[in-house]
């Protein structure tokens, strides 16, 4: 197995939300937050808001373009409707930012901040009467019952499990998912996230992180193709719960097919010589969204994944082309 650990430690960094990104996403975040809960309505309702999603999981990849916040209402009349609240909320940013700023979604309030290069999308939520979970709007105008907040506990975890490495494998899938299916396709990183978690759960290959991640695509792959015939994947933070995705049967065909493929690469490149192993995997990455490579090239690798002739290589490079195994 070639020894890749350099190349994927940089590629967790090229990947990783830049620090500016990061600080973008909390400005906003802290703005839209502020502007809710000094609402006197809202406030009525005993709002709450915490922060969601991949950006608080920390496994957002370059760039962070939205946010996620959840205001917790836990004194919203049973009688407020789905539509209605959202359109409370929109008030309240529209006074903020004004409207042309402002989308009313299915299940959230958007505000774009142009500046920043990123949007928030607030959710409004009531508690759940029959459990203790909270019940945030569907996508038919009804509610839909959810535990957000349980994931992030989960993710923590099971990065402590691994020794901080589960966080980082949640990233590389990310990237591996939107450079192979198209950032904006189905199923979107999200899902991917809950397949990854479940092939931890079920435990992979720590060896190294390239055998962790190629362990993590053939689990993913399998699950895909279960999901694809119509098996349920089901939801970790709310037992007897599954995970439903908007996507077509060709999407989840698709999706299953590429990270087939991707696994088996990866697996082929863990048999390989260094420098088409590299190659491989470049390939499965691609470029982050600044336009870089996510996995670089050993220093004894040329760009098409060919060796680098011994005399080419410079003195202090971290890496060289393996000799023909003869003796002088």
């Amino acid at each position: 197995m070639p020894d890749l650990n350099v190349q994927f430690e940089r590629a967790k960094s090229n990947v990783e939300a830049a620090e500016a990104d990061k600080s973008k996403a909390a400005a906003a975040h802290s703005d839209a937050r502020a502007h809710l809960e000094a609402d006197s309505t809202l406030k009525a309702y005993g709002i709450d808001t915490v922060l969601i999603g991949s950006y608080k999981r920390h496994v957002a990849i370059r760039r962070v373009k939205d946010v996620d916040v959840l205001s917790k209402l836990p004194q919203l009349p049973r009688d407020v409707a789905p539509r209605q609240l959202l359109e409370c909320f929109a008030a309240v940013l529209a006074r903020a930012y004004g409207t042309g700023r402002v989308e009313v979604q299915r299940r959230s309030v958007k505000v774009d901040f142009p500046v920043l290069g990123l949007a928030v999308d607030a959710v409004p939520t009531r508690p759940c009467m029959s459990s203790p979970y909270i019940e945030i709007p569907d996508r038919s105008g009804g509610w839909e019952t959810t535990n957000p907040e349980r994931l992030t506990e989960l993710t923590t975890a099971m990065n402590n499990r691994y020794d901080g490495e589960y966080v980082p494998l949640v990233k590389l899938v990310r990237q591996a998912r939107r450079h192979n299916l198209g950032d904006g396709q189905r199923p979107g990183g999200f899902y991917c996230e809950i397949l990854t978690y479940h092939a931890a759960q079920a435990g992979l290959d720590t060896r190294s992180t390239a055998t962790l991640f190629t362990s993590a695509l053939r689990s993913i792959a399998v699950q895909l193709q279960s999901a694809a015939a119509g098996a349920a994947v089901l939801d970790p933070t709310m037992p007897g719960a599954v995970i439903s995705i908007n996507a077509t049967d060709a999407q989840r065909q698709t999706a299953a097919a590429t990270f087939a493929a991707l696994a088996s690469k990866a697996e082929t490149a863990l048999q390989m010589a260094l420098c088409p192993s590299a190659r491989a995997f470049r390939e499965i990455f691609g470029r982050n969204d600044d336009g870089d490579w996510v996995f670089e090239m050993p220093a004894a690798c040329n760009e098409d994944g060919t060796a680098k002739p011994l005399h080419r290589v410079s003195s202090g490079e971290r890496t060289i082309p393996a000799g023909d195994g003869r003796f002088a």
